[in-house]
């Protein structure tokens, strides 16, 4: 059974093994579907057209992020303010809750996480940023630490803010705004 090439190839090389571009010392028959440069397995991802190599890949996403440079840093800014904000009354609230304290934030963090991440989205024109999530995720830990700071001035100790079922809401909140903002 034959293969089509693409016609961009030197007959002399249909039957004889290549070498990636990436890693000169592997052999390979594989090329990218858009580009047709030889890849390995390592380089090779699967799209639902065929075997693409990474540069295409990034470059076909690459269409989807619009986000300005300054996107990063509003939701950077917003998701601390928000933390800074929010922790003590949902820390204070979690833990004089005791037990109903832990099925509050089960029930409530992934909310809470999803609101945050929708809030920083219209905040930033609804466009889509490639490092948002990971500025954002850096927001809420800077927003965390100062609160914890500040409520550590004011009550004269650091983690009395601090309980397992509310870094388990941290933890639904990262988690949620995280994927929310893939």
């Amino acid at each position: 059974m034959a293969t089509a090439t693409p016609s961009n190839l030197p007959p002399s090389a249909e039957g004889l093994p290549l070498h990636c571009v990436n890693h000169p010392e592997t052999e390979t028959y594989l090329r990218c579907n858009r580009c047709s440069q030889p890849i390995c397995l390592r380089c090779a991802v699967r799209t639902e057209v065929g075997y693409r190599c990474k540069a295409c890949v990034r470059s076909q996403q690459a269409i989807f992020y619009n986000a300005l440079a300054a996107d990063n840093w509003i939701a950077f800014g917003l998701a601390a303010l928000v933390t800074l904000i929010a922790w003590p009354l949902v820390a204070w609230l979690l833990r004089i809750s005791g037990f109903l304290g832990w099925i509050l934030a089960a029930l409530v963090g992934s909310g809470a996480g999803a609101s945050l991440a929708q809030l920083i989205r219209n905040s930033v024109g609804r466009r889509r940023g490639r490092f948002l999530r990971h500025f954002t995720l850096a927001g809420i830990l800077v927003g965390l630490l100062l609160s914890g700071l500040l409520t550590g001035l004011f009550l004269s100790s650091f983690l009395a803010f601090f309980s397992l079922g509310g870094l388990f809401f941290l933890i639904l909140v990262i988690v949620t705004a995280y994927q929310t903002l893939r």
